[in-house]
């Protein structure tokens, strides 16, 4: 699936083009004796009748109560189906559920606040918080470069996507953004809504500071955009 960000260049120019998630794998993983790599699934563990709580049948079970589910278990291996144990499982829908795991419907998200102690201390409606990086939104350029050394001891830099060209004309428009970059050894800080508002890269996401960085070698350039929630220093 394309994702499409409309982002500005120096001269107040703006584009549509796409981008996508860099991600880099890791170069040592585990591996089967032929040499193939290992392919996770997921296993079904327990039901919820084979649960130690449905098991056990009482809300605050005492030491004895567990003392005898013990004995229990090594007599009939009731925890266990042995019909579903170990079963793989595909694709999953989440539900929500109340204490006795009963399923629940029209379900209202708040958001919670606590106290260091664990404590409820506000409990509001959670707002929407919409995308800002495309359609009427424009991602701006700030004019604000940041060298890169410097940016590095201040920055927490958390993940990063290519800006990729869909045309020959944004070829060229994002081709001047990274050769600005390039030449400058910088990053360029971009802003979402008037220019200094955080990033929202998904609908209810959360915000992000973005750095824009640009290589270019020959006729190629590369345009990578880290994203930051992490800030640490005034930058």
């Amino acid at each position: 699936m394309l994702r499409y960000i409309r982002i500005q260049d120096n001269n107040k120019r703006d584009a549509d083009i796409n981008f996508k998630s860099v991600r880099t794998g890791n170069l040592i993983y585990l591996a089967l004796e032929s040499g193939e790599k290992p392919i996770s699934k997921k296993v079904l563990k327990s039901t919820v009748e084979n649960s130690i709580p449905h098991l056990v049948n009482k809300s605050e079970p005492t030491d004895d109560d567990y003392a005898k589910f013990s004995e229990k278990l090594l007599n009939d291996d009731s925890e266990m189906d042995f019909e579903l144990f170990g079963k793989f499982i595909g694709k999953t829908d989440k539900i929500y559920t109340d204490k006795e795991l009963n399923p629940v419907y029209n379900v209202t998200i708040s958001e919670q606040i606590l106290n260091p102690q664990g404590e409820l201390v506000e409990e509001k409606q959670q707002k929407h918080i919409s995308s800002n990086i495309t359609g009427e939104d424009i991602v701006k350029w700030t004019g604000k470069y940041l060298p890169k050394k410097k940016l590095y001891n201040k920055i927490v830099l958390s993940s990063k996507y290519e800006l990729k060209h869909v045309n020959g004309l944004t070829f060229d428009f994002l081709f001047t953004i990274a050769k600005d970059l390039h030449d400058k050894d910088s990053f360029m800080m971009l802003g979402g809504g008037k220019g200094n508002e955080p990033l929202v890269m998904n609908e209810n996401g959360k915000p992000y500071r973005a750095f824009l960085e640009g290589k270019v070698k020959g006729n190629s350039y590369c345009l990578i955009m880290h994203l930051s929630n992490q800030e640490y220093k005034n930058v």
